[in-house]
């Protein structure tokens, strides 16, 4: 990853990802973000920016429309269709309506024509750090368990679960999809990344299930994560 971030040794801060190809203008960025507390990490290509929202934390991301690489839109719905919900500003949105709705329907959360101001920017951006209605919030919990994306962290009954980086990509997976049964395809292709190996790989899904339950319901009168044989796993309540 590119770039330079702004960084505090006595606070965690908040981080955004900017996919910015002109370094100049990424750095007015994110200079202005810092003076607002906030740290960024830059990318210069789609391509850095969707490895980078699949393997690392950010609490919002900044699109130039003119990033190079895969096209923006593209890369933004297949962050969608993996389930990567963090919130998208598209910086330099087309002034025709459709295309801007477009971009919404592709997942962007917020477009930004150019010219625009550094301090208008970081305003559109904090704005999407709020929670807002119908957006996914930061702590979901089911029953007794809380799951809070922002920290990666876990709670069962207030007392805080160890997870490794994988279960908890599994468990926030199933979170998303509460209810529903999730296959093992399914779990391969966005926990995993390798959906040609579904197959394959099923044994390792079910030793990173097994330590999860294990983890999560162990000597719990509720029991949250099942198993659906032949097919996958689901997180559901079975007090209802």
């Amino acid at each position: 990853m590119k770039g330079k971030r702004g960084q505090s040794p006595d606070e965690e801060k908040v981080r955004v990802l900017l996919a910015e190809p002109d370094e100049k203008l990424a750095a007015t960025i994110g200079a202005e973000l810092e003076s607002k507390g906030l740290t960024w990490d830059r990318v210069s290509t789609t391509d850095e920016a969707f490895l980078a929202l699949n393997f690392d934390e950010f609490a919002v991301a900044l699109f130039d429309g003119k990033t190079p690489g895969r096209p923006v839109l593209e890369v933004i719905e297949m962050l969608r269709r993996r389930n990567i919900f963090t919130p998208i500003l598209l910086l330099g949105g087309d002034a025709d309506t459709q295309l801007r709705i477009r971009a919404y329907e592709k997942g962007v959360n917020s477009v930004v024509p150019k010219p625009c101001s550094p301090e208008e920017l970081s305003a559109h951006l904090k704005a999407l750090l709020c929670p807002r209605t119908g957006s996914t919030p930061w702590v979901q919990s089911v029953e007794d368990l809380e799951i809070d994306f922002s920290g990666r962290r876990v709670f069962r009954g207030g007392q805080e679960i160890t997870l490794t980086p994988r279960e908890f990509d599994i468990l926030e997976y199933l979170l998303r999809n509460q209810g529903r049964a999730v296959s093992f395809e399914a779990l391969a292709q966005d926990v995993w990344h390798q959906p040609a190996r579904a197959k394959t790989i099923s044994n390792v899904v079910r030793v990173h299930m097994a330590s999860l339950r294990k983890k999560v319901d162990s000597g719990r009168p509720v029991k949250l994560l099942h198993t659906m044989r032949g097919y996958g796993f689901v997180l559901r309540s079975d007090s209802h």
